[in-house]
């Protein structure tokens, strides 16, 4: 879910592009050079305009590699909660397709960029079930079942709301920007990507 905050960022964004953009000249008898199209397009920053916070549960049982005669003497479990903040975004200085026709200009905007900002467990949270008789759950298996829920993450980007969001909010601040020097912005079809695409596009 976009957080209040974003959204306020975001609508301060394209209020700064409208004030740097909007007093272009709209008289413009020929259209514009597709290098200087790009080139206005490379000054906007990298945009991050939608943030999620998810958490997914990670589960560990019996002996985690060691001897299988070790759990005669009772269970060892444990579920743990893992917490990401992830956002995605639209480097705009990537835009390569660009292509003028007439009064028109054809825009495809490139691949979408995620980060995961931070991986945290809430602690208070933690559930474990450890007889009497085992080893209680080493920080290092803690880490392993750290890495294990950030990949489960991974995994499930697909089920988030996050790249059409942010593919919306940066055609809106392109089209901000040619509107602003005169010409109609007519953005080509969005790709639609797999989950193993979206993982790709994570920024580590």
């Amino acid at each position: 879910m976009t957080s209040d905050s974003t959204k306020y960022s975001f609508l301060l964004l394209t209020l700064l592009v409208c004030l740097l953009f909007g007093c272009a000249d709209s008289t413009k008898s020929s259209p514009p050079d597709e290098e200087e199209l790009r080139s206005e397009i490379s000054r906007l920053p990298m945009l991050y305009t939608v943030e999620a916070e998810v958490e997914v549960l990670v589960e560990g049982h019996g002996q985690n590699g060691t001897a299988e005669w070790k759990s005669l003497f009772g269970s060892r479990d444990i579920i743990v909660p893992v917490k990401a903040y992830l956002k995605a975004g639209i480097d705009l200085s990537k835009i390569e397709d660009v292509e003028v026709k007439g009064n028109m200009v054809y825009v495809l905007l490139p691949d979408p960029v995620i980060e995961i900002e931070s991986t945290e467990i809430p602690w208070e949270k933690v559930v474990a079930s450890v007889s009497g008789l085992r080893d209680k759950f080493s920080n290092r298996e803690k880490e392993f079942l750290t890495r294990k829920g950030r990949i489960k993450i991974l995994e499930d980007m697909g089920n988030l709301d996050l790249i059409e969001p942010a593919q919306e909010h940066a055609e809106q601040i392109v089209a901000n920007l040619i509107r602003g020097m005169g010409y109609t912005p007519v953005f080509k079809a969005r790709p639609i990507y797999t989950e193993r695409e979206l993982i790709r596009f994570v920024k580590e």
